[in-house]
């Protein structure tokens, strides 16, 4: 329990509350957890009121303690925990929040390796009227030059400029993890390592020659002195984290002994290769040759026969070989079956690419090759056996119309992450196909506490009305699917449900307009389909009946 002393500055006491809020709606496993009635007070002599709050404890080291007792961390750990980090922020950015006080005190290492981030006290919300407020020239420490004021939240060493100046923005928070991992990656108290005098950059690479150049690039990006040199958003260092590993790869190999002289032997047998198969060659054919390499340019054979002979010199070229076999299917994707062969060869080269599997996946999908799509679902399994794996398991099965194997991969994707909405949203779809309306009701209202994302909130609308539809609940299923259209106008299927339903109520012009719409729109919904037809049998019998 966590208990605010300081109970006379009203502006700490907004600061708690706002904590309070923010742990209630951030639904992550590395932040704490807190409910609405978690935070209470409590008088004392009525006189005094102390402010309360319970949120839950995560066993563990904070990573201040951790390096103390262990010293610095080796790049693989950095990256894992960077990753973890960038993770969890992405979600609280997603809810329009930011930390204000990302520092080594504040991250947890649980036992299971596991990281988390607390202490939310200091926590801002990013909307619209924030970012107005900053929006001004000038500002002071506590507000900016229009008199708005803004609590500013400092750590030494950890803040940027601009939140020391009471004008922190959601890259505030990427400058603070960055030196923070300055600090895990040398070990060192960020006081005792210098800075540039004219750049302002901390001079710390020299203290970490673990670090290879690829991730010492991004750190130093993410502590840039000014927030629009720094990523803008998380996703896009989640992206560059997804590329370090192999950069981080090649960069060691390439600052190796070993590979110096292998390349130099690679180059001696290149040089020979070309001049004995190709300048020889040439001086022969004369102006036939001409003609024939431009063939060669574009000739995939010659390129693997090239990268063959790379990997059998020098086995770390087969990172080389992988990338290139990527880039040769997207780049022929129109051609399905040349992309397979592309996609097979990529991960010949790299038995663990995930990225390989999935787009191989999609075009046996695409071929109908519904065997080589299993299979490669159960390969990615083997190498990554979480949730949304088993989540796009269920789609495929989902969209092949095996409504029994799709519901299990759902359910076990929900069983390995009770927050996977979309997979709750999938599965109450299918109940109520099969007409389990009770369990599909209950669904979509589980899914509906656990998301804020309007898109998904629809569907579950749509799913929701369309259990009590068929429960004859039907002022209940108005609202719900009036919900749904609300949220997306382009739900057709939430459309044709509410024609079925205002029908049932017996409100014959809406019932008419909701019809109209459901038959014209564009929708690819297999539903949809069949409502249609249902309608046309039953004008068809209706016409035949009159006549």
């Amino acid at each position: 329990m966590k208990v605010l002393k300081w109970i006379d500055d009203s502006k700490i006491v907004e600061l708690f509350d706002r904590e309070s809020k923010i742990l209630q709606i951030i639904d992550h496993p590395g932040v704490p957890k807190s409910y609405k009635d978690d935070y209470f007070t409590v008088k004392l002599n009525n006189r005094l009121t102390m402010h309360c709050l319970i949120m839950q404890r995560f066993e563990g080291k904070n990573l201040a303690e951790w390096i103390k007792s262990y010293g610095r961390i080796s790049q693989n750990l950095a990256l894992d925990w960077l990753s973890q980090l960038v993770n969890i922020l992405d979600i609280v950015h997603r809810n329009e929040y930011f930390h204000r006080d990302i520092k080594p005190d504040n991250i947890i290492h649980q036992p299971d390796g596991k990281i988390a981030l607390v202490d939310f006290g200091g926590a801002r919300e990013i909307s619209r009227t924030f970012l107005a407020k900053l929006g001004t020239n000038g500002g002071t420490s506590t507000g900016t030059s229009m008199g708005y004021e803004i609590t500013a939240v400092r750590s030494a060493y950890y803040s940027p400029l601009e939140q020391i100046h009471g004008q922190a923005v959601p890259q505030s928070d990427f400058y603070a993890l960055g030196r923070t991992l300055v600090h895990l990656v040398t070990g060192i108290s960020l006081n005792k390592i210098k800075s540039d005098e004219k750049t302002g950059r901390l001079l710390w690479r020299d203290k970490a020659r673990h670090i290879d150049k690829p991730l010492a690039d991004l750190i130093d990006d993410l502590m840039a002195p000014f927030p629009g040199q720094r990523p803008q958003n998380t996703q896009i260092i989640l992206q560059r984290l997804h590329k370090l590993p192999f950069q981080s790869k090649i960069q060691r190999i390439t600052r190796s002994k070993t590979f110096v002289i292998s390349a130099l032997i690679t180059s001696i047998s290149l040089v020979f290769f070309i001049f004995f198969r190709v300048i020889l060659p040439a001086i022969a054919n004369g102006l036939v040759f001409q003609g024939e390499k431009l063939e060669i340019a574009n000739d995939f054979q010659t390129s693997k026969n090239l990268f063959n002979l790379a990997t059998s010199i020098h086995p770390p070229a087969k990172f080389t070989v992988s990338k290139f076999y990527l880039e040769q299917a997207s780049r022929n994707i129109s051609n399905l079956r040349l992309a397979k062969k592309y996609y097979q060869l990529a991960i010949k080269y790299n038995e663990r690419d995930l990225g390989a599997y999935n787009s191989l996946a999609i075009v046996c999908r695409q071929l109908r090759e519904l065997n080589c799509a299993i299979d490669t679902y159960q390969q990615i399994l083997k190498l990554k056996p979480d949730w949304e794996e088993y989540y796009r398991l269920g789609s495929f099965y989902d969209d092949e119309g095996k409504e029994e194997l799709a519901q299990q991969q759902y359910q076990i994707a929900i069983k390995l992450n009770n927050n996977a909405v979309v997979a709750i949203n999938n599965l109450s779809r299918l109940k109520n196909l099969k007409e389990d309306y009770n369990q599909a009701a209950q669904l979509a209202l589980e899914g509906l506490r656990k998301t804020k994302d309007p898109k998904i909130q629809a569907t579950l609308y749509k799913n929701l009305g369309w259990a009590r539809l068929m429960q004859r609940k039907y002022t209940e299923a108005e609202k719900y699917l009036q919900k749904a259209i609300d949220l997306d106008n382009e739900r057709i299927d939430a459309v044709c449900l509410l024609s079925q339903t205002q029908e049932a109520l017996g409100k014959i012009n809406e019932t008419k307009l909701w019809w109209e719409v459901c038959m014209i729109a564009k929708s690819n919904i297999p539903e949809v389909y069949i409502w249609r037809q249902q309608l046309v049998d039953r004008l068809i019998n209706n016409s035949k009946s009159t006549n």
